[in-house]
């Protein structure tokens, strides 16, 4: 089966849609603890790979070079949605770097954040690169580029070294040579990889437990790790699962989203890895299939689940506020997960 019914949405207790997905979670040596549909097809991780794109800053010495701290490394992480928060931190960084926004390969948007984009159209403004949710991802690259001496100009291409360079550490983390695999161009511009979902989880839980690579490699995600857990508003933003979820568990799981229902999972105590694709792209299953297989894991605490809530089991609500269904793991999933 290529796809498991992981998630169902009710109204009025009835079932009105189904979502099915695929999910595997993997030990750091590669090693499969258990799994849901067809966990050999291959995906987009899209910006689920943020982290391990954020190695390089810290590993080439990027980093220290231009004293980054824990927001900053945390927005290189991030999908944030463009709250003026990220907004300010992307202008500082760049003004740092001698840089601006034009010099990020990212296309103009409006922010994702409902507020901050009214707040931009009302004072007559209209977006720009900044607000892109890989803004950070993007100034990032710039900060290696600058470091490095490498050439600024199309620092986004598949050509460029540090996206070659970005490649060689994908395929360190996942075991496997990415280049191998169909790559496309993601929405903001850099070269979009394919992986296997296994592969995926298996290059999560290296980044959970990374006592395998070399000892630069680790020092440089145990750096990340710091970031996205002392700054986790960063990496996503104000009511967002990845952000209530890393800040909740206080580091012990590190969560980050990809485009088209994909979600992934740190959970760096046990050494493994999460990764979760569901199929019709959508995004509103995936953070309940998540919080069900880390429950499952025993990676919540009854307090962290209890702050959880309005990610483990979603309301509906309409238009007037009032709670009309539910968006929760199918019954047949669960009986599975409970033998």
């Amino acid at each position: 089966m290529l796809y498991e019914l992981l998630v169902e949405v009710t109204r009025n207790d009835v079932v009105e849609s189904r979502h099915f997905g695929a999910a595997v979670v993997c030990d750091f040596k590669g090693n499969v603890i258990e799994s849901w549909g067809d966990i050999e097809q291959l995906v987009f991780p899209r910006s689920a790979l943020k982290p391990f794109l954020a190695i390089q800053l810290v590993e080439s010495g990027a980093c220290d070079n231009f004293d980054l701290n824990d927001a900053e490394l945390s927005l290189a992480c991030s999908s944030h949605q463009g709250e003026i928060i990220h907004q300010d931190l992307v202008r500082s960084w760049l003004s740092r770097l001698d840089l601006t926004e034009d010099h990020l390969a990212c296309g103009s948007v409006l922010p994702e954040h409902t507020e901050s984009a009214h707040q931009l159209l009302a004072s007559g403004q209209p977006g720009c690169r900044i607000h892109h949710n890989c803004s950070g991802k993007h100034t990032g690259f710039l900060t290696t580029a600058l470091h490095l001496k490498l050439s600024l100009d199309n620092y986004h291409q598949f050509n460029h070294p540090l996206q070659q360079l970005s490649l060689e550490i994908l395929s360190d983390l996942a075991g496997i040579d990415v280049k191998q695999y169909p790559i496309g161009t993601d929405g903001c511009g850099l070269p979009a990889p394919t992986m296997p979902l296994k592969q995926l989880a298996h290059a999560m839980a290296r980044f959970a437990n990374p006592e395998n690579l070399s000892a630069v490699r680790a020092k440089a995600i145990y750096r990340l790790h710091k970031a996205m857990t002392n700054e986790p508003l960063y990496i996503a933003g104000s009511g967002t699962m990845v952000s209530e979820l890393n800040e909740v568990t206080k580091g012990s799981v590190l969560a980050k989203t990809g485009a088209e229902g994909i979600v992934t999972a740190a959970i760096p105590e046990q050494g493994l890895g999460i990764a979760l694709k569901i199929a019709d792209g959508s995004s509103r299953a995936r953070s309940v299939a998540l919080m069900t297989i880390l429950d499952h894991l025993g990676a919540l605490s009854e307090d962290e689940k209890l702050k959880l809530e309005t990610h483990i089991a979603p309301v509906l609500l309409n238009s007037i506020n009032v709670a009309v269904g539910e968006i929760r793991p199918a019954p047949s999933w669960l009986s599975k997960l409970k033998k």
